[in-house]
């Protein structure tokens, strides 16, 4: 059995690889960052707001690439654009150690 049917969008969740923004620094005066996301054979765009990039920066200034996970969200259109996107940067928890 096979059912078809539309979407007006399709939703993307994607999580980067920290280490390109890490210890960037993003002029005050620049009001948008373009970034482009390799996946699977395909490079996919985004036009962030730059206070958003700054604000993910920081927070892997603050807790390293390893303690944050940078998740970017938006609307993948036909041209491989992520439209409406925004990039939030997610601490981790820390992994309880195991009893020895």
């Amino acid at each position: 059995m096979k059912l078809t049917t539309s979407a007006r969008k399709l939703k993307i969740t994607a999580v980067l690889d920290p280490a390109p923004f890490a210890g960037r620094r993003i002029p005050d005066d620049v009001p948008r960052v373009d970034v482009s996301v390799d996946v699977g054979g395909r490079t996919v765009t985004a036009d962030l707001a730059a206070k958003s990039v700054r604000k993910a920066i920081k927070t892997l200034a603050d807790h390293g690439v390893d303690g944050v996970a940078l998740v970017l969200q938006g609307a993948l259109s036909a041209d491989n654009r992520i439209e409406d996107a925004g990039v939030t940067a997610q601490i981790r928890e820390a992994k309880p150690q195991a009893a020895a």
